[in-house]
């Protein structure tokens, strides 16, 4: 859990999207050029601390649990969510280019061209969202067990 809030933090920071179009070049956009970014920063921040706190053994309020799995599923379903959002205007994009009134073809040449891809911050996101709600889920399981026995 400590390393999925940490790197949930990190994938903030890294680029998140890269556009490459003809004449105007590339252009990276990380997760905290926007609102979004500074949300999943705070919520891994919640991830690493349960984590760091599961870590040290400490008692920890019986909800410390349930807030670390949901801000774990929140960085997953926001990284699930920018990913089809990308790939969604990515599509509307090149419609919108190549459309009726575009007689010479020049847009749909240039759209042909442009590249919008997923970054790697947003993979990491997605994928520290993943293994902290997983690790949770079993840290919260493990001590079911324990309190039964």
């Amino acid at each position: 859990m400590l390393a999925a809030g940490i790197a949930a933090v990190i994938g903030s920071f890294i680029p998140w999207a890269k556009v490459t179009a003809p004449i105007l070049g590339s252009m990276s956009l990380s997760g905290t050029d926007g609102k979004d970014g500074w949300i999943v920063v705070v919520l891994g921040l919640v991830v690493a601390a349960y984590g760091g706190l599961s870590l040290r053994r400490q008692s920890v309020p019986i909800v410390a649990p349930i807030f670390a799995g949901l801000a774990a599923l929140a960085l997953f379903g926001i990284g699930v969510w920018k990913i089809v959002d990308l790939q969604a205007t990515e599509a509307q994009m090149r419609e919108s280019m190549s459309g009726e009134d575009d007689p010479l073809g020049i847009g749909k040449a240039i759209s042909a061209a442009a590249q919008v891809s997923v970054g790697a911050g947003l993979w990491l996101v997605t994928l520290a969202g993943l293994l902290g709600a997983a690790a949770t889920a079993l840290v919260m399981l493990s001590r079911y067990r324990a309190a039964a026995s």
